[in-house]
């Protein structure tokens, strides 16, 4: 059921910044009985806005598994968003072992992925490995 025509209840929460609503409007979908990608990847969404990176994580991760049969999203959608919610989680979670085993499961999930040197290069950086371009507060001539 949409929200507004080809938009579904749970895309048009997100719209609204509504994560916890498009959370459970994503829920109710699928406990509805929508078992096709898109409510999860809504849910994954509106999850990762909420940043709850690991449940955002299993939710994507249900996406691109569903998403191989039914085909109903752009699997290079797919692909950034997931990269895109593990980085985030990588780098909000303080126990950096932790960081990066969560940049692991990109790997484990799409083994193909466009991301996959950028999965490592962001492990990389957590282990102060490889200074990112970003960080103002070191000499990236220094490492």
């Amino acid at each position: 059921m949409a929200g507004r025509y080809g938009m579904s209840f749970a895309k048009k929460h997100i719209d609204d910044g509504e994560y916890a609503e498009a959370i459970a409007a994503a829920t109710k979908a699928i406990e509805d009985g929508d078992a096709g990608p898109e409510p999860l990847f809504d849910r994954a969404t509106a999850h990762e806005l909420a940043e709850q990176f690991s449940e955002a994580a299993a939710d994507f991760e249900g996406a691109i598994a569903k998403n191989l049969v039914d085909k109903e999203i752009d699997p290079f959608v797919l692909d950034d968003a997931y990269f895109s919610a593990l980085v985030a989680g990588a780098r909000a979670d303080k126990e950096i072992a932790r960081g990066v085993a969560m940049l692991d499961r990109y790997a484990k999930t799409l083994p193909d992925g466009a991301h996959l040197a950028d999965a490592r290069d962001w492990q990389k950086r957590l282990r102060g490995e490889m200074p990112s371009l970003l960080d103002k507060t070191r000499d990236i001539d220094a490492v």
